[in-house]
């Protein structure tokens, strides 16, 4: 009974695994000590959780089996709960009119023993469903309503949820999206509140597709945005109900539902870049993440996903990636109506941090004339960004993990305690878990930010995002709309999209802006860059002649900045592989020719021919 129990309440609530666990466990001992009644009960949710996991046959198998037990037993209630199930096997399979016979069987048996019961009710439920499936919205709206009549009778919040969401659906058929609406949103409320996590999955996911069509038929382009907007909020929390409860099916579904309102908030974004576009010769890209690649646009659903959460993110990968882009996204798609607060926990010295992060009051240090606001009052209401979440001073940790779990914190000098309601994010490309091994981060705080991450890619690893980030730092620096082929040769362009990227977007950026500056001047975009490997380099250029450079009076080139002994070995190595030509060596490296004799002049390199 105990298992039997445990494994109804799991599949309630969309633990379908462990419901699996609990019930299989409660068969097997009604047929270790040959109780037939337990068997028959166990088949019954096995049957259903099966049929809930779409594993049809096997869900056949366990009622038939119940069916069969329920009359041997002459348990009349239980012979019509397995015929409920088999309908629901049959509705779920699309196959309306076989479910409405095994319907039928199951009420004359349930009206009989009890006409308002949990059977009758959730049969008329059913058949409202398979009503509406065949397109016969006015017959299922009476069945619906009488198994709403009773779930309240009741007290049985997860059958009025349900419920609620297949009357809005009925209605919607019949032209009536206002009440649709209204008991969508009281179906959502209430398999909320209950935990019932695939229910609710389901009714955010009919929450969804409603939005969606008002936006077609929005009063105003406000309305239809704050409906396609409504439309990816429950999209995205559907997708998440659904990863929850883990039933392949249902989860492409909510990925396809997402993809959609992602593709059309999309359009809608491009449609009003191009509007502002008409009216502005400006570049106003807006607060957006520039990609072209799948697995960035798979982040940015996840980030979107997360934003609706109250729990720490942790946000992970290599300098120069984008990590508080994304941190930003996490804010501003989030309910929360404080500020963002950006923190780099690297540039604050360790004996400063604790009073910059929690504050101080009056006289509580020499200096301290009056009271100080800290980072985490600050944030109060919003999202606290702590960049370089590994440089955190080990003695601030177990304060900052108590800030994470109660909400409460002490200024430095005050010792009545204070609470705070913020929601973190952190960001590091430090290896957590090595610092760790190294006693250096704990491990406890560790594990709570490691709640919702996202780790970002290099940009190695999504060449296809290259050349759109550059045009858009292009277009940035030039503060209007500009082509790639205004600053580079398509030599140039393929070699870029080739290139590794040690710095990522950061470096990204570097170049579109020294492009910039090289063409403001005049002269020709000429540079070279430089990888891991000493021996790699990136040559980038419009294909004018680098000369020009000198004869403009602009030299555009990273070896100015290079350190002396790379810099001898650098112009050396490209003198020998122009031969020893000082003309087509400063063509190589960027610059003037008397800009190289220079350089080798100061370097010690002979600048005649031996």
């Amino acid at each position: 009974m105990v298992n039997l129990n445990i494994g109804i309440s799991h599949y309630k609530v969309g633990n379908y695994a462990d419901a699996r666990v609990h019930l299989e466990q409660s068969l097997r001992h009604g047929i270790k000590i040959h109780w037939l009644r337990r068997q028959c009960f166990a088949n019954i949710a096995l049957g259903n959780v099966h049929r809930l996991q779409m594993t049809y046959e096997s869900a056949r198998r366990h009622l038939h089996t119940a069916y069969a037990q329920a009359q041997e037993l002459e348990y009349p209630s239980e012979e019509a709960l397995a015929l409920e199930f088999l309908g629901d096997v049959y509705r779920d399979e699309g196959q309306y009119a076989d479910a409405l016979r095994f319907y039928a069987r199951a009420m004359a048996i349930a009206e009989k023993q009890a006409p308002e019961g949990d059977i009758v009710m959730e049969v008329h439920r059913r058949r409202g469903e398979c009503l509406t499936a065949q397109k016969n919205a006015e017959a299922a709206i009476p069945e619906f309503e009488r198994a709403l009549e009773l779930a309240r009778v009741q007290g049985d919040r997860f059958e009025e949820g349900a419920t609620l969401r297949e009357m809005a659906r009925a209605v919607l058929d019949l032209g009536d999206p206002a009440s649709a609406r209204r008991w969508l949103d009281a179906s959502v409320t209430i398999l909320d509140d209950i935990g019932a996590r695939h229910e609710h999955g389901i009714s955010l996911m009919a929450s969804a597709e409603l939005a969606l069509s008002e936006t077609e038929t929005g009063a105003s382009a406000a309305i239809r945005r704050e409906r396609l907007d409504a439309a990816w909020r429950d999209a995205t929390a559907a997708l998440d109900r659904m990863l929850q409860v883990d039933v392949s099916w249902w989860t492409e579904q909510a990925r396809h539902l997402v993809g959609r309102v992602g593709r059309l908030r999309a359009a809608r974004a491009r449609a009003e870049r191009s509007d502002r576009r008409r009216r502005s010769d400006g570049y106003e890209p807006g607060d957006i993440i520039i990609h072209a690649s799948r697995c960035i646009r798979d982040l940015l659903q996840i980030t979107d996903m997360f934003a609706t959460s109250s729990e720490p993110v942790l946000i992970t990968g290599e300098t120069g990636t984008g990590k508080e882009l994304f941190a930003r996204r996490v804010h501003e798609n989030s309910e929360r109506t404080g500020p963002l607060v950006t923190v780099n926990v690297a540039a604050i010295p360790e004996t400063m941090f604790e009073r910059e992060f929690f504050g101080h009051v009056r006289g509580a240090f020499s200096g301290a004339d009056r009271d100080g606001e800290g980072f985490a009052a600050r944030a109060n209401g919003g999202t606290l960004f702590l960049d370089e979440i590994g440089d955190l001073p080990l003695a601030v940790q177990p304060k900052l993990l108590r800030l994470l779990q109660e909400g409460t914190y002490q200024a430095i000098g005050d010792p009545t305690e204070r609470r705070t309601d913020i929601r973190l994010v952190a960001a590091t490309n430090a290896d957590l878990n090595r610092r760790v091994a190294e006693e250096r981060f704990r491990e406890d705080l560790w594990y709570r930010l490691r709640i919702l991450e996202l780790d970002l890619p290099p940009i190695r690893d999504r060449r296809e995002d290259i050349l759109p980030l550059l045009r858009h730092f292009l277009c940035t620096a030039a503060r209007r709309h500009v082509d790639l082929s205004d600053y580079f040769d398509l030599p140039s362009l393929e070699a870029a999209e080739r290139w590794d990227w040690p710095g990522n977007v950061r470096e990204i950026a570097m170049v579109a802006h020294r492009a910039q500056v090289a063409r403001q001047s005049g002269a020709p975009v000429h540079f070279e860059l430089e990888g891991r490997d000493t021996c790699e380099r990136l040559l980038l250029s419009d294909g004018r002649p680098a000369a020009m450079a000198a004869a403009a009076g602009a030299t555009v080139g990273i070896t100015e900045s290079l350190p002396s002994d790379r810099e001898r070995a650098r112009i050396r190595r490209t003198l020998d592989e122009c031969h020893g030509s000082r003309s087509l060596a400063a063509a190589r490296l960027g610059i003037g020719r008397s800009t190289l004799y220079r350089r080798m002049e100061k370097l010690g390199i002979p600048t005649r021919k031996s």
